[in-house]
């Protein structure tokens, strides 16, 4: 996950502790809080449940960056020998490192809690070199009798393990691998995260690191704005993900690596196959699954990833979907604008939101038992296609071309009140609509 202006999002995840070595039994299933931070108070929502933003608040942006900034992240609590104290990480579905700032990082950025300082806990140690981490397909590799990491645009420096306590009650886990930043590379704190939490498919993530604990098994539901400052969601495990409705849910097929491909650090995401795009039910035409899939130099595909903020797709994709979705609101007589931040907007007049089509994306599903090819299908209704832009007045399109080599990315606002399944044991992603804010619960004061 790339971290830029429009990045985010919070997990309350695991906590890495300082506490005294303990016995410890499996784990069937616990929860932690999912945290929302959408752009810093300048989003809202309206009465009828669409998201407002504010672009004044916009500077700089690199071309093509999306201006929507979704964040989730994870509140870790970190126990050292001056107390515990709470750090919140970005959830990132498509790195498989949990690192976070510590100790002397450069440069020195503001955060919600003081940095991480391993020499204040007596639990930590580096990782040894030889350790079967720290060796590819992970970012990992030894540096004399250390073990360091180098993300790219994101952070370096060394891995450690210590605690992590998971659950209420909380349960330590001795071992765990993480990164201990010593320097960032355009990582931006926004004031408040600490660092991410690696939850990708690669032996140094998170879920991969637990998994024989939880089945194998975690779960989000996705808060969109106007909750985020005072209500936080969960990220399940194991036994206490909730069973899906026995309609209305659909399974993906999660890719394997192709057996011509080397493995690497690009097998990190969850692939999925995109099998073409609809809107209001009719698919758009000229969009074919080639244009998503990967390539044998590992460029393209599409993955699904909680932490980048909008959905990205390959420019011959997103072309037709931005013409098919400006073609179905003009036919009723709404004028499309110009705007430097959005590339497809509308003046917001009345009436129009009901004219905002619907728009479906077609997977790729697992066989059934008699090998008969299945389809899974995620809906995304207007109010996570486009958003109101208070200060102009217009509606605009939340979702983003990628560059022609890069990966379409099914990005957090479109995720939202979706329920997620990842079950890494049978390699599907399983999805049904829920309304997230009913697996909510106050934020605690001390946040």
């Amino acid at each position: 996950m790339e971290i830029t202006s429009s990045t985010v999002l919070l997990l309350v995840a695991g906590v890495l502790v300082h506490v005294l070595p303990t016995t410890c039994t499996a784990v069937r299933g616990f929860s932690l809080p999912l945290v929302a931070n959408h752009g810093g108070g300048t989003y809202r929502v309206d009465a009828d449940g669409f998201m407002i933003v504010n672009t004044t608040s916009f500077h700089h942006r690199p071309f093509l960056t999306a201006p929507l900034r979704y964040m989730y992240g994870v509140a870790v609590t970190i126990g050292t020998g001056h107390g515990k104290s709470t750090h919140f990480l970005v959830l990132d579905t498509a790195n498989s490192l949990p690192w976070m700032r510590c100790a002397h990082c450069l440069p020195v950025q503001r955060q919600r809690s003081p940095v991480f300082d391993p020499s204040h806990s007596s639990s930590y140690r580096p990782l040894h070199p030889t350790n079967p981490l720290c060796r590819p397909p992970n970012r990992v590799h030894p540096a004399g009798d250390k073990c360091s990491f180098h993300l790219p645009r994101e952070a370096h420096g060394f891995v450690g393990v210590d605690t992590i306590i998971l659950g209420n009650p909380t349960l330590p886990i001795h071992g765990i691998a993480f990164g201990c930043a010593q320097a960032t590379e355009g990582f931006d704190t926004k004031g408040t995260f600490a660092g991410t939490l690696g939850m990708g498919r690669l032996p140094t993530s998170l879920i991969m690191q637990i998994k024989d604990r939880v089945a194998w098994r975690f779960s989000y539901c996705l808060i969109g704005p106007g909750h985020s400052q005072d209500r936080h969601g969960f990220i399940r495990f194991g036994a206490d993900i909730p069973e899906p409705p026995p309609l209305g849910h659909h399974r993906i097929k999660i890719l394997p690596t192709p057996a011509h491909f080397p493995h690497g650090i690009v097998d990190s995401a969850y692939y999925v196959k995109l099998l073409g795009v609809s809107l209001n039910g009719s698919p758009i035409q000229g969009i074919h699954q080639t244009m998503f899939e990967r390539r044998h130099d590992r460029s393209g595909g599409c993955f699904l990833d909680a932490g980048t903020e909008t959905t990205r797709l390959v420019p011959a994709a997103y072309t037709l979907v931005e013409e098919a979705v400006a073609h179905m609101v003009q036919q009723w007589g709404y004028k499309r604008v110009r705007d430097r931040d959005f590339l497809l907007c509308f003046r917001e007049e009345p009436g129009i939101w009901s004219r905002i089509p619907r728009l479906r994306l077609d997977y790729e599903g697992p066989p059934t038992r008699h090998g008969e090819p299945t389809r899974a299908h995620l809906e995304i209704g207007s109010r996570r296609l486009f958003v109101k832009v208070e200060n102009k007045q217009l509606l605009c399109f939340g979702v983003y071309p990628t560059t022609s080599r890069h990966p379409t990315v099914i990005g957090a606002m479109q995720q939202v009140d979706t329920r997620f399944i990842f079950d890494l044991r049978a390699n599907t992603i399983t999805i049904h609509p829920e309304s997230c804010e009913d697996d909510t619960e106050p934020a605690p004061s001390e946040w």
